[in-house]
């Protein structure tokens, strides 16, 4: 366990060193020059760890497998529903390891992954995961959403949902848009929510077309079954394209019903603004903060069919957002910082974190020594720790 954190450069705070006891921060003081002991930051800047509120990590790394480049999502959705009879098992579990080492090496101490639950594959990818968290150990703290991509309407699908929520899955997640009963979808979803006492995730309107929204249907479910500040939705590309009245009053239905919202930009922007001209959708998570709705920037995907890009790093997702929505002033960025700590965290329902006393000391080094370019620039993550432990290191800091 390390005790102290020297000559950490926490924004706002200024160079300081972190004490920490039973794994959070026990005292922040200006930093001792002269100090020993501890883990040296060497006046680096200090960040609190990042949270990914969204990955799939049984699809991660398996572009190579695909044979061509995906059209649109519905291609996606598809050329990932004939790999999982084809792909090998140890090639899936190898892409998914290597996503969680990707993730720990960019400064994420903690994510929400959605287990594909299929016919085709039944809850094989529970298995995955429980071995997941095991090659995880301390290093990432994993939360399991129980996701069924390709919909509840095909043969088994909801005694399958069922299934894994009673092998423990912390999550009831739901992808609406797929099926032609979107309706019924989310009621059995919100159904075995209730039931199990569990959250709810779901994939939704991802789509340029603001007609096909499903907002009206899960904010009617959120308040009949009690669950403010219990559902997520990802994705909602719809929101992007909506009037700016209807956008507004849909971000007040989602603060009203304490609906959190999380956007995936590396996915996102691949997959939406078919057409000439390409709207290249991101929902405008700027917006959706200032209405009061809890926002999050997730990696979703990382080198498959959905998401040909990405490496892990949320500091790098949040940069590119930051980018499509022109979020420069020093309360965009700070908000784009909260949008892949304090946010997702909330998500996920863990304790705060930070460098602030009392905070649970989840941490991240950047390499950089300015304490306004952690977006704007994106650094590498030199080491992170989770409660106090240091988790990951680059050779030379």
């Amino acid at each position: 366990m390390t005790e102290k954190l020297r000559r950490a450069l926490v924004p706002g705070k200024g160079l300081v060193d972190l004490d920490f006891v039973d794994g959070r921060v026990a005292g922040v003081a200006p930093a001792d020059r002269q100090g020993a002991g501890g883990f040296d930051a060497g006046g680096r800047v200090v960040l609190p760890a990042f949270v990914d509120a969204h990955v799939h990590l049984d699809k991660a790394f398996l572009l190579g497998e695909a044979g061509a480049v995906t059209a649109d999502l519905a291609d996606a959705i598809a050329t990932v529903a004939r790999m999982r009879g084809t792909v090998p098992a140890a090639t899936v579990a190898a892409g998914a390891r290597r996503a969680v080492d990707a993730l720990i090496a960019a400064g994420t101490t903690a994510a929400r992954a959605h287990v594909e639950i299929d016919p085709a594959i039944g809850l094989r990818m529970v298995e995955l995961h429980r071995d997941l968290a095991e090659h995880a150990g301390e290093r990432l703290r994993l939360q399991l959403s129980a996701f069924p991509q390709r919909g509840l309407e095909l043969p088994g699908m909801p005694q399958l949902l069922d299934a894994a929520l009673a092998e423990g899955l912390d999550v009831v997640g739901g992808c609406p848009y797929v099926d032609r009963d979107p309706a019924a979808h989310l009621d059995l979803v919100f159904s075995l929510a209730e039931r199990y006492g569990r959250p709810v995730d779901l994939h939704l309107d991802f789509t340029d077309d603001p007609a096909a929204s499903l907002l009206g249907l899960v904010v009617e479910r959120t308040l009949a079954h009690g669950m403010a500040g219990r559902v997520t939705i990802g994705h909602v590309t719809t929101l992007a394209a909506m009037a700016p009245d209807a956008q507004a009053r849909a971000f007040d239905q989602l603060a009203g019903a304490g609906i959190a919202l999380v956007v995936l930009p590396a996915t996102d922007l691949y997959l939406t603004g078919h057409g000439e001209p390409g709207t290249r959708s991101l929902a405008p998570i700027d917006r959706a903060a200032l209405a009061g709705v809890t926002v999050a920037i997730a990696n979703n995907n990382l080198h498959n069919p959905f998401s040909p890009y990405g490496n892990g790093s949320l500091l790098q997702a949040a940069w590119l957002a930051g980018i499509t929505r022109r979020l420069v002033t020093a309360a965009d960025r700070a908000a784009l910082l909260a949008s892949i700590t304090s946010g997702p965290a909330e998500i996920l329902g863990l304790a705060p974190h930070g460098p602030d006393l009392g905070a649970d000391a989840h941490l991240a080094i950047v390499d950089s020594t300015d304490p306004d370019g952690a977006i704007l620039q994106a650094p590498t993550v030199l080491a992170s720790l989770r409660a106090g432990r240091l988790t990951h290191r680059l050779t030379g800091l």
